[in-house]
């Protein structure tokens, strides 16, 4: 049997199938899907449009829409659920092939779809039920389309004139950067469309924009509430390296083979028959959305994520490889298998997806929980989870409910409390959190259960188990005492503010009085100390109040050489003064960084630390300790470069 396009083009779906379906019944539900579905469950359209959409989302209602009568008919079962999105995901590989044929050679489409189909970019997404391959999808039909409407605008007009019109309309209702890019295409078709079809093309536009007036009401409504701007952050100038670096799994093999090829490509093609029109779209469709969304994203509200630029990103594989001339089979077969295999392995060994993406942090720290070795009577149990997924996930898996759930503890004292008075009945404790959960918490465990049995790591979420066994000394950066001379990078305190009457260990502590506004302090450079982005900074020091006594901040900053704040953040003394306190008690204080959400700009950071007496009060302090504690490698392991 002779080798052709298609027999490759097959080959390759078949992939597609295999990396996407894999174990496809475990992969459990993302925060975002979970939210999706429990918007679904209200009893009439009209209430997911305005509960589900309009007051609780910022996406268009087209996806909401489709999975609440998705969910009425075929069932709530995950893989149901994921379905249809991961079979758009598969589609959209051969969507690629058909429009880099149309607009270059098989052998631009063969690569393309190549890439798709094993790139974590895509298989994830396809593996996800919101609007993101979704998008993609439709968007690379509206585009086909819109292909044949340029190319040939009297072949089968009505049929392509349609499909355009209703795919756009998809992408409007699907997502805001859909939309963009939908109308980014529109744009472009006014100036390359033949100019006896002008008018007819100018027709289709406004009845895309007819389809779209029933959502304008939500979209103004949504529109007024402002952007995502409150949990997602302004992105960085690394965000373009990164997102260009991610889209090749964070490869530099694939990258390496990417270039190889383009450079091979450039040697090889065929100057006459260089498509330069549809190159110079694919790189403005690329880059457009991709400027739209990171210059709005910084200079007016965020909004720029990887999974908004997911739609337009495959242009970027036609502008790298579509000059290459038309080769034959048996090279389009070697370069594809080049593709696949490079990227699986980077996907599957180097990513690690099917152990991290199948393993939901909101089932791990509830599965932790109830899978404890440990006996239960000596184990105090604290999970960290989100209010709006914690029912549906103890019913889902039956998990028993003696566990302490730590928002209903409204501040730093309750959980001091909780722990001195668990303390004498409690041997362990365990304590399942996700990525948000506040960092403090665990040095304020380690004051009463000090020894740290295990820790197990997953995307999104952290479990430990704690032990009131005694640990050894702690790993100090740095530790004053005040009994002596102090250590590399602390200050030297003045004199008068010694009292050697008074401490909490050893003879000797540091005295703040009404007259001293800001304390001794400490500073070092960061990287030599950080040993991982992902871990964190500690910093604890021990107190003696009076009744009086109204506030004090042990504050943290890092900053660069030249002394710009990249970071401040304060922990207040009164935080963690217990209401059942006994008086003239030590208190430990603590201030926890999280390094992972800090913007490190570079390798010259200075970490810095001082208490400030903001209420000009009396107090002392002993045992200021700054260390650094192992944080999690792949809390955010499916978007970030990452070593395990």
């Amino acid at each position: 049997m002779k080798l052709t396009n298609k027999h490759i083009l097959s080959f390759i779906i078949l992939i597609t199938l295999v990396l996407r379906f894999y174990h496809f019944f475990d992969i459990p539900f993302t925060h975002d899907e979970l939210s999706a579905f429990l918007r679904t469950q209200y009893s009439n359209l009209s209430e997911v449009i305005e509960f589900g959409v309009k007051q609780t989302d910022t996406h268009p209602a087209g996806i909401q829409v489709f999975m609440y009568y998705w969910i009425r008919w075929f069932g709530t079962d995950i893989w149901i659920i994921k379905l249809p999105f991961t079979l758009m995901g598969v589609a959209s590989v051969l969507l690629v092939f058909l429009i880099g044929k149309k607009w270059f050679n098989d052998t631009a489409g063969i690569l393309s779809a190549a890439m798709l189909a094993s790139t974590q970019y895509m298989v994830m997404y396809s593996q996800i039920a919101r609007p993101y391959i979704s998008g993609l999808f439709f968007s690379l039909f509206m585009v086909l389309f819109w292909t044949n409407l340029i190319k040939k605008p009297d072949k089968r007009f009505a049929v392509n004139a349609i499909g355009y019109v209703l795919f756009s309309a998809f992408c409007a209702y699907n997502h805001h950067f859909s939309l963009l890019f939908a109308a980014i295409v529109g744009i472009t078709g006014l100036f390359i469309i033949p100019s006896n079809m002008r008018v007819k093309y100018i027709l289709l536009g406004i009845s895309i924009f007819i389809l779209y007036i029933p959502h304008l009401p939500i979209f103004s409504h949504q529109l007024s509430q402002g952007g995502i701007e409150g949990w997602l952050g302004k992105p960085r100038p690394e965000f373009v390296p990164n997102y260009l670096f991610y889209i090749f799994n964070y490869s530099l093999l694939a990258v390496a083979l990417t270039l190889s090829i383009l450079l091979w490509g450039i040697f090889k093609r065929d100057a006459n028959k260089f498509n330069f029109r549809f190159t110079i779209i694919a790189a403005l469709w690329f880059v457009i959305p991709f400027a739209i969304g990171y210059f709005y994203s910084v200079y007016v509200n965020s909004v720029i994520q990887f999974s908004v630029l997911i739609f337009s990103h495959v242009f970027l594989y036609f502008l790298l490889w579509g000059h290459i001339k038309p080769l034959k089979p048996a090279i389009n077969l070697l370069l594809s298998v080049l593709i696949l295999v490079i990227n699986s392995y980077s996907l599957i060994y180097q990513r690690k997806h099917y152990d991290v993406f199948y393993h939901s942090p909101y089932v791990e720290v509830l599965l932790n929980h109830q899978k404890l070795d440990t006996p239960k009577e000596q184990t105090l149990s604290i999970v960290d989870s989100d209010p709006d997924n914690l029912p549906y996930y103890m019913k889902k898996l039956q998990i028993d409910s003696t566990f302490v759930w730590l928002p209903s503890l409204t501040n730093e004292k309750e959980l001091i409390e909780l722990l001195e008075a668990q303390k004498p009945f409690k041997k362990y404790v365990y304590f399942g959190c996700l990525a948000n959960s506040n960092p403090v918490n665990i040095p304020i465990i380690l004051d009463y259960y000090p020894t740290l049995v295990w820790q197990k790591n997953f995307a999104g979420g952290t479990c430990y188990l704690f032990s009131k066994e005694p640990s050894q000394t702690k790993p100090w950066v740095a530790f004053f005492d005040f009994e002596q001379t102090g250590p590399s990078g602390f200050t030297t305190p003045e004199a008068q503010q010694l009292a050697d009457s008074i401490s909490f260990s050893g003879k000797t502590s540091y005295f703040m009085d009404s007259t001293h506004e800001w304390s001794l302090n400490f500073s070092c450079q960061l990287n030599p100390i950080m040993k991982n982005e992902n871990n964190f900074i500690d910093i604890s020091l021990m107190t003696k109040i009076q009744d009086s006594f109204t506030d004090a901040v042990l504050v943290a900053t890092i900053e660069t050489v030249d002394g710009k704040q990249v970071y401040w953040g304060g922990a207040s003394f009164q935080k963690f003064v217990p209401i059942s306190r006994t008086p003239n008690t030590w208190i430990p204080v603590h201030h926890s960084i999280k390094l992972s959400d800090v913007p490190l700009v570079n390798d010259e950071m200075v970490l810095k630390t001082y208490v400030w007496n903001l209420k000009h009060q009396q107090f002392f302090i002993d045992d200021y300790g700054i260390l650094v504690r192992d944080g999690n490698p792949v809390i955010y392991s499916l978007l970030e470069n990452f070593n395990k």
